[in-house]
């Protein structure tokens, strides 16, 4: 289930993405879950970004098989 973060005149998405995940890298996901979004520059007070929840890659060390 995403969290709703409703937006404020002149915000961007890829700003509030960097504040919600701490970086951009997950903007993909997060642009699949906004198609309303896309192609918008800057968002209008009031719009609705839906941020869902990123799963974690899991993370091996480098070399190092998983079985």
């Amino acid at each position: 289930m995403a969290n709703v973060y409703i937006a404020k005149d002149d915000e961007r998405l890829d700003q509030i993405i960097a504040k919600h995940y701490g970086d951009v890298e997950n903007a993909r996901e997060v642009l699949e879950a906004n198609q309303h979004l896309v192609g918008k520059l800057v968002l209008g007070s009031g719009d609705k970004v839906f941020l869902p929840k990123i799963k974690e890659p899991v993370k091996t060390e480098a070399g190092k098989a998983l079985w």
